[in-house]
């Protein structure tokens, strides 16, 4: 009878993990459009659909890559917001791996005026939403991943984008 109760106890904590596996794709380089295998500096603008789902958690789906040549200028805008997410390159050789950090696409903070003509901050929340990205590419990349940072489930990996 244990040994049944074990089983089964073992086959539900399997089924619960395997719910937990965040998306992963895979982009070959060489097939991102208008990418220049002779430039020195390469400038990838990736384009991720970030849906809600089951009301919790959100599925991430890459929907565009384009590639340009040169070297990209630091104008990330500080993010004010408590909700974000957070792109982290991966490197396979000893590049430092800092994470650029973009409003989340599901939950925005808009500013609004009343008929008085206060001004306000208001909460959105969208169902689905467009994450685009710009960053250099460096030698070595390997992957990037997306990660959700909000204040009620903190920092959760949700994406993996494999580059070959």
């Amino acid at each position: 009878m244990m040994d049944k109760f074990g089983l089964l106890l073992t086959v539900m904590i399997a089924a619960q993990l395997s719910g937990c596996k965040t998306a992963e794709s895979t982009l070959r380089i060489e097939n991102v459009r208008n990418y220049d295998p002779d430039a020195a500096n390469h400038i990838l603008f990736l384009d991720f659909k970030i849906t809600k789902r089951d009301g919790k958690t959100e599925h991430v789906e890459l929907v565009n890559a384009v590639s340009g040549s040169g070297k990209l200028k630091n104008l990330a805008a500080p993010v004010h917001s408590p909700h974000q997410i957070s792109v982290i390159p991966r490197y396979s050789v000893g590049h430092e791996e800092v994470p650029l950090f973009f409003e989340h696409p599901l939950f925005k903070s808009v500013e609004v005026a009343s008929q008085d003509g206060k001004l306000s901050k208001r909460d959105l929340h969208a169902k689905e939403g467009i994450l685009s990205v710009r960053m250099q590419r460096k030698n070595g990349l390997e992957k990037i991943e997306l990660h959700s940072l909000t204040p009620d489930r903190g920092d959760i990996k949700i994406y993996t984008l494999n580059l070959k």
